[in-house]
C-alpha cells in the first residue's frame, strides 16, 4: 500500500490500498450487523400441538441480554397485516396448546399473555395457565399474538391459525 502526499496536506491511497481499507470497513460493519440480529434472534417461542411444534414470528421486542438491549416496536394492525399473509396452522375447536420458549439467557418469565383477532379486528383474550392455552370454539382464520414478559424484558410472537 503506498501513500502519496497531494496538494493541500490530504494524502492518497493507491488503488490497492483503498481496496484494502474499502474491504476492512465492510468486514466491521458485517460483523456489527450479525451481532444486532443474532441478538435480536432471542428468546425464540414455539406452539406444541400433539406431537406437531410450529415456530412463532417474532413482534415487537425490549430485551437486554446484559451486554445490550434490543428495541423494536411493531405496529399491531402491520404484525395482523402480516401475520396474516403467513401459511396457517391447523387447530381443533378447544384444543390444548403449550407454549415452549427458548434462549431465553435465563430469563424468568413473569407472565404471559395470549390474544386472538379475527380479521374484523375483533380481540380476545385468552385464559393462560403453565404455558398452556385452549383454543376458542368458533371456527375460522385468526392471529394468534403472545406477549411474555420476563426478567429480561418483553418479547411479542404472532402466528396465523386456522381453527377447523
Amino acid at each position: 500500500m503506498k501513500v502519496q502526499p497531494a496538494k493541500c496536506g490530504v494524502y492518497v491511497l493507491s488503488g490497492l490500498g483503498a481496496v484494502t481499507v474499502f474491504f476492512l470497513l465492510l468486514l466491521k460493519n458485517s460483523a456489527f450487523f450479525l451481532e444486532e440480529e443474532y441478538d435480536q434472534n432471542k428468546p425464540e417461542a414455539a406452539l406444541a400441538v400433539n406431537e406437531h411444534t410450529y415456530h412463532l414470528h417474532k413482534g415487537s421486542i425490549n430485551w437486554s441480554n446484559g451486554r445490550s438491549t434490543t428495541k423494536k416496536e411493531i405496529n399491531v394492525y402491520d404484525l395482523y397485516t402480516y401475520i396474516s399473509q403467513q401459511k396457517s396452522i391447523p387447530l381443533k375447536q378447544q384444543q390444548l396448546v403449550k407454549l415452549h420458549f427458548s434462549n431465553l439467557d435465563g430469563a424468568y418469565i413473569r407472565g404471559v399473555s395470549v390474544h386472538i383477532w379475527r380479521d374484523n379486528g375483533e380481540k380476545t383474550k385468552l385464559f393462560v395457565k403453565n404455558n398452556e392455552f385452549k383454543i376458542p370454539e368458533n371456527q375460522g382464520f385468526y392471529v394468534v399474538d403472545i406477549v411474555i414478559n420476563s426478567t429480561r424484558g418483553t418479547m411479542q410472537y404472532a402466528a396465523n391459525v386456522q381453527i377447523q
